[in-house]
Formats: C-alpha cells, sequence, structure tokens
C-alpha cells in the first residue's frame, strides 16, 4: 500500500468542537492591508482603501471558520492574508509558529504543502489543456513526494474520494460541469494533506442541489484527514451549517464574532441579526421578521467615521458618528458595537 493513501474515516456530520481542547494553529493580530487606486477622470489621482483593517483571529486545530459578509466588505483579502497568498501592510498573521508574512523563496513553497485555497473561479484554477488526473497529481510532482507509481495511485484515491467517475479521470476540464470542475479542484487541493485548507465562496456559482452536495464531500474530506478550514462566504445557511465559529465582516473590519450556534441563535450586531433575518426559511409556513437595512453600503474607498455601519443602523446615535467601536469580547464572543448590550 502507498504511504499517499487515504485513511479510510466513518463518514458523518462534523461535531461542533470544543474551543479549549484543541491547539491554536492559526493566529491573526491587526491584520491590514491597503490598494492603491487612481481616483478622477482628469488628474488621475492616486488613492488609498483599507480592503482590511486591524482584524485579529484565532483558529484551533480541527475548527471551522466562517467568515460571512457582503461584496466587498474584504473578506476574500482576508482570505489571502491567512493562508499567505497576501501580505500584510500591518499586523501579523502566524500558522503554526510560523510568521506567514516572513516567508519568501523555498520556506513559502514548503508552507504550501501545509496551506492549500479553493478559489471561486473553478475554471480559472485548472489548466484547460491537461487531463484532471494529471492536475490533481501536480502538486506531488512540484514537491517530490513519494514515486512516480504513488503519486499515480494517490491521485486516483483522491478522485475516488470526491465521487468522481473513472471514466471523467482522462478528461479535460471543458468535459466536465461546473461542479465536477470543483470536484477535481478540491482533490487537487487535498492531496498534499494540508493541515489547513482556505475556501473562498467555493459554492457560489453552483446550482443548490451541486452545492449541496460539494459541502458534503467538504464535510467528508474534513472528517478523514482532520482538516482546520476557513470558509470564506455570504451565504449564511452554509456557514451555519459548516462552521464551528463565525466573524461577521463590514467594510474590512470584524463586527461580530463568536461559536456558531451563540452567534446565530443570539446575535448582538444588529448588521449580524439583519443578515441571519435574511436567510431563507425551508418551512412555508413559518414566518419571519425580516429586519431590512436602509441605504446601501458605503463606498471601501471612503467609509464613514466613527462606527462604519452608522449610515445603515436603526440605533444610530450621535456617538456612532463620531467614535470607533471596539470588538469586546464577553467569553468566546466578540462584538463591536456601542450598544450591543442594549439592542432589543
Amino acid at each position: 500500500m502507498s504511504s499517499l493513501v487515504i485513511e479510510k474515516a466513518e463518514i458523518g456530520t462534523p461535531r461542533h468542537r470544543d474551543a479549549v481542547s484543541s491547539p491554536t494553529l492559526l493566529a491573526a493580530e491587526n491584520l491590514s492591508r491597503s490598494f492603491v487606486y487612481r481616483r478622477g477622470s482628469l488628474l488621475r489621482r492616486e488613492a488609498r482603501f483599507r480592503a482590511v483593517d486591524d482584524v485579529s483571529l484565532t483558529l484551533r486545530e480541527g475548527e471551522t471558520l466562517g467568515i460571512v459578509g457582503e461584496s466587498g466588505c474584504g473578506k476574500s483579502t482576508l482570505g489571502r492574508l491567512l493562508s499567505g497568498l497576501a501580505r500584510p501592510d500591518a499586523g501579523s498573521a502566524t500558522f503554526a509558529d510560523l510568521s506567514l508574512s516572513s516567508l519568501s523563496g523555498q520556506a513559502w513553497r514548503a508552507s504550501r504543502r501545509d496551506i492549500q485555497v479553493i478559489f471561486q473561479d473553478t475554471a480559472g484554477s485548472l489548466d484547460p489543456r491537461l487531463p484532471i488526473e494529471e492536475q490533481v497529481r501536480e502538486p506531488l510532482d512540484l514537491h517530490a513526494i513519494g514515486t512516480p507509481e504513488s503519486r499515480v495511485q494517490a491521485a486516483q484515491e483522491m478522485l475516488d474520494a470526491v465521487r468522481l467517475g473513472r471514466h471523467m479521470w482522462g478528461s479535460v476540464p471543458g468535459e466536465l460541469s461546473g461542479g465536477q470542475q470543483q470536484r477535481v479542484v478540491i482533490a487537487r487541493a487535498l492531496i498534499l494533506k494540508p493541515r489547513l485548507l482556505v475556501c473562498d465562496e467555493p459554492v457560489a456559482a453552483l446550482d443548490v442541489s451541486i452545492q449541496a452536495q460539494i459541502i458534503s464531500i467538504l464535510q467528508d474530506m474534513r472528517s478523514r484527514l482532520g482538516l482546520s478550514m476557513i470558509f470564506i462566504s455570504h451565504d449564511l445557511g452554509i456557514v451555519r451549517h459548516i462552521a464551528d465559529h463565525v466573524a461577521i465582516m463590514y467594510l474590512g473590519q470584524i463586527v461580530e464574532s463568536g461559536p456558531s450556534e451563540t452567534v446565530f441563535s443570539d446575535p448582538a450586531h444588529p448588521y449580524t441579526r439583519a443578515l441571519i433575518s435574511a436567510v431563507p426559511v425551508p418551512d412555508p409556513k413559518r414566518r419571519r421578521q425580516r429586519r431590512l437595512l436602509s441605504g446601501d453600503p458605503p463606498s471601501p474607498h471612503t467609509p464613514p467615521p466613527g462606527c462604519r455601519f452608522h449610515t445603515r443602523c436603526p440605533l444610530k446615535v450621535e456617538r456612532c458618528t463620531s467614535e470607533e467601536p471596539r470588538l469586546t469580547l464577553q467569553g468566546a464572543h466578540g462584538v463591536a458595537c456601542h450598544f450591543a448590550e442594549v439592542a432589543p
């Protein structure tokens, strides 16, 4: 038997883990990342905006962290910072006592064995001319893991694990559906048996029925390999199903974080309440009171002063327009709101 063979395990929905019992795998402290853009039609002056602004969080071994927010809130940029694909302007991200921001060259390449990423653009992640079996095997070739025979065997076993039939192994990506392409991307990401998998909107472009299949595969592989995951999505229904902890982002900042069941059953931030109230209810007879937000999200290029949510918040007072709230922890539950404790 090859040393690359995936260990068999009972397949089922992962239980939420005890945060205290597992060591910290990933820690981010005061992460910030800015981008330069040009503004104005004539002078084209350069301006800078912060996509991620002073974000701190932790991920323990074997846990799944869900990062949720509207488009443009900075969650994908945060995912790139946490995976080592981008460097912060300020702050630090530490993976297993290894500083991701200081890695370069061979050390950065070696870290890819432990940290893998699944991107939303499935087609753009695959070589359109290369058969999928070769693409799944390629990471083993690049890292020179095992013998050529064991690499072929491992790639075939991984394709079996993500439920791709043998008749597809010689196909190129253009011959597969979107869901099948995403399974190839998952297989390629997991062939190295990483410790951390960062999923950036992995099911956003798929039909609902295909989404369920992909989530089932991710849960299956998490159980088999003991993965830690960061799951980035705008879909709270999926995040509640898969994540142990949740971080809610708004305009580059985390406004609420905590255990999944706590955040969804007792949300403290008015933005989180509005997001949860918009999640569809499967029972047509059950009515849910929607918490509609007024106005549109401000531009991330020019966020409002004070609390960034105050332009849409029903609890706004004068203090909110001038004083920025800090993320305050009560146990494992953190909220960045001046009036979270008295919000109805």
